[in-house]
């Protein structure tokens, strides 16, 4: 039996708790694959946070900037990660409630290969058109390694982690 709903505004403790775990557990999950060049876990924990969260996820996503913020430092690329990410999540809310892995992991490939041109905004104003687009230019093979490994990983991940994500929830599956 689902509890009552909080009153409209109030974020009920344990939500709060768990979006602040999911925004380390995205951080955590990106420090550990740091290795491999764009190929981590973030893009699919954010689209299976905002598919329950709806817009709360942002709760999550800015953790997992600050905490980006606090250990790499506050450099001109955090800047990108304040809208960056959060349109990501954005666009999981308005695109709706699709259960389909093949659906999300084309959402999270098109993401990843838009990333590098979303993160190249903040230099178009610190440097003007030739540091934004020679910084887009320069990253574009890391868009593509990104484009694939978010398609791939969301196609194998986006299932098991919407089943847990409803378990942590409290809902039925």
């Amino acid at each position: 039996m689902r509890s009552p709903s909080p009153p409209a505004g109030k974020l009920p403790l344990r939500d709060l708790v768990l979006l602040a775990l999911l925004g380390s557990l995205m951080f955590a999950s990106q420090v550990v694959m740091a290795s491999l060049p764009n190929i981590h876990i973030v893009a699919v924990l954010i689209i299976v946070t905002a598919l329950y969260f709806r817009w709360r996820a942002l709760y999550a996503v800015f953790v997992f900037a600050l905490l980006e913020g606090m250990i790499y430092g506050f450099g001109i690329w955090w800047v990108s990660y304040l809208y960056t990410w959060p349109v990501l999540a954005a666009v999981t809310v308005l695109l709706g409630r699709s259960e389909s892995p093949l659906f999300w992991a084309v959402i999270a490939g098109i993401f990843g290969l838009c990333f590098g041109a979303l993160c190249a905004l903040p230099y178009l104003f610190a440097g003007g058109w030739a540091a934004a687009v020679s910084y887009w230019i320069a990253g574009i093979p890391f868009d593509l390694i990104h484009c694939a490994s978010n398609f791939v990983i969301t196609l194998v991940l986006f299932r098991p982690l919407y089943r847990v994500m409803g378990q942590l929830k409290g809902e039925v599956l």
